[in-house]
Parts: structure tokens; C-alpha cells; sequence
């Protein structure tokens, strides 16, 4: 039996047009990964924090907040049903955290899902709070839907995944080829490797193998795909090595993928580490969804 069997794909639900967004999302990968989908709704508790200043919400208050959440879930789960009906639909709602609400449930999740905006007018503060912590906090991989909404999802296009031959990227390869065999679509498995621009080497070029560097660039992902190809034969993949700026190399090749796959390094305890260099141009400008991906710990 899979280790992720009857695990649920986890959306967080804020009454935002993304959020409804990665829930359409999340329900076509739930259907095709055979799991169910579970609806996440966190309200402030008695006693929450605006601008770092602590204030009390009258209970009668948390009551109506509690229950505007689940006509949240509710109007949610008509939406994915008229698109899934046979699907199941579960959900969590309780207070506090959304973050911490949402880290909870990824402990037993197969994928937590988040739209890249969140309601009302802090939308910048959301995505660097919600969003950010649960990418860096999460025990399994995180979507953050991103892009127009398909019109059916999953999509025929494919699923493009970045590697760098460190373990690190070992997970989302292992997560790219499942989920690329479960929508049926072919893999796209991409490398960017430094030139000499990169390296500082302009002055140098003539005394440097490129080919022959390029050669074990392109090493690096055959080593990548090792063992790992043929427990996934119905998976078409198409690997590309080019040389350039990983960030933008990967959101060259998100223009035409349906997900775009990247590992990630294990949960620091300063907030954004992840998201300091290619993690973070991929999430805040991504045109598709981004699957960020780590071993669960």
C-alpha cells in the first residue's frame, strides 16, 4: 500500500476568489491522485494580534466569524462538486493561525494547497505571512496556485520539474513523476547550469571545456532520473540541460506547463529562508502552480 494512501489533498479556504481558485485545483489533483479533499477555514481566536497589538473580539463576534466560515466551506463544496461529483469532501475549521492550522493538517496531507492571494486589501502581508510560513513550516509538499485557472484541471500540458543533483531535489522528482503519471502528461526535467558569465570566467572562456562541461551538467540528470524512470514507464520525459539562471530558466519553461515542481531545503526557523532565491522569484511570479517540495521529516 502507498504511504500516502487516504491521505487528503488540504486547501486553505478564506472567502478569497484564489482560494477558490486552488480549491478547483486541488480538487482535480484529489480525483486523480484517488484522495480526498479536505477544506481548511481558520478564524481569530478570542484573544488575536493586529499590527503586533494585542485585541480582544467579543465572542458573539467569533461565533458570526465561525459561521461565515463554514458558508465559506460550503459554497466551496458546491463549487467542487458541480466539477467533481463524485468527489469526498471533508473539512477542518477551527481558531487561531491559519498558518499553524494549515502545518497541522500537512502532517498527515498529500499536498497542502494555498492560493498565491489572499482576501482584502493585505494581500502583500498574507502571502508573506499565511502562504510563506506554510511553504517553509509544512511536513508535506505545498502548492501555491498560481496563474489563470484552467478550465479543467488537471490539464494536457506538462508538469515541468527543476533538479540541481542535491537531495533536495530528490523529493520533487519523486513528486513530479507521481503526479505526472497519476494526470497522465509527460515530465519535463530541467537543469540550468552557470556559464561563464556566472562564474566570472568571461576572460577565462578560451582555456575552459564548455562541452565537456555541458556533458556533466547534462550527467546530473540522468543521475537524477536513475532507477526512478522505470517505476514510472507510462511517464514521457523530456530533460533539458541549458545554461542560465535557474529562476529564470524554470519560469521560461512554466509558460507552458500545466505545474511546475521545485525541492526545497528542510524547515529553517527564520521565516522566508526558502524563499530568498530561486524559491521565491518561482512563488511570487510563477504563471502556473508551484509545488514546492521536501522530505517529511
Amino acid at each position: 500500500m502507498s504511504e500516502h494512501a487516504g491521505a487528503p489533498v488540504v486547501v486553505g479556504i478564506d472567502g478569497s476568489r484564489a482560494a477558490l481558485d486552488a480549491a478547483r485545483w486541488a480538487a482535480g489533483t484529489a480525483v486523480r491522485l484517488d484522495a480526498p479533499l479536505l477544506l481548511a477555514h481558520t478564524y481569530p481566536d478570542e484573544a488575536t494580534f493586529y499590527n503586533g497589538t494585542a485585541m480582544m473580539i467579543d465572542a458573539q463576534f467569533i461565533q458570526e466569524l465561525r459561521e461565515d466560515g463554514n458558508s465559506m466551506l460550503d459554497a466551496t463544496t458546491a463549487a467542487v462538486l458541480q466539477d467533481h461529483p463524485g468527489l469526498a469532501v471533508e473539512r477542518d475549521v477551527r481558531s487561531g493561525s491559519a498558518a499553524s492550522h494549515l502545518i497541522e493538517l500537512s502532517r498527515a496531507a498529500r499536498i497542502v494547497a494555498l492560493g498565491a492571494q489572499g482576501a482584502g486589501a493585505v494581500t502583500d502581508y498574507l502571502l508573506g505571512s499565511t502562504v510563506l510560513r506554510t511553504v517553509n513550516h509544512a511536513h508535506s509538499p505545498v502548492a501555491v496556485v498560481r496563474g489563470a485557472p484552467a478550465t479543467a484541471s488537471p490539464d494536457t500540458r506538462p508538469i515541468v520539474v527543476g533538479v540541481d543533483g542535491s537531495q533536495v531535489s530528490e523529493k520533487a522528482v519523486e513528486e513530479a513523476f507521481a503526479l505526472a503519471s497519476a494526470f497522465g502528461v509527460g515530465l519535463d526535467v530541467v537543469h540550468a547550469w552557470s556559464g561563464e558569465k556566472q562564474h566570472g570566467l568571461a576572460h577565462a572562456s578560451k582555456y575552459v571545456d564548455w562541452t565537456a562541461y555541458e556533458e556533466g551538467e547534462k550527467a546530473v540528470v540522468s543521475e537524477c532520473l536513475a532507477g526512478i524512470r522505470d517505476e514510472y514507464p507510462d511517464v514521457p520525459v523530456n530533460e533539458v540541460t541549458t545554461q542560465g539562471v535557474s529562476a529564470d530558466v524554470l519560469l521560461r519553461h512554466a509558460t507552458t506547463a500545466q505545474l511546475l515542481v521545485v525541492g526545497s531545503h528542510g524547515r529553517g526557523k527564520v521565516l522566508g529562508a526558502l524563499l530568498g532565491s530561486v524559491s521565491q522569484n518561482l512563488v511570487h511570479h510563477a504563471p502556473c502552480p508551484v509545488l514546492v517540495c521536501r522530505a517529511r521529516q
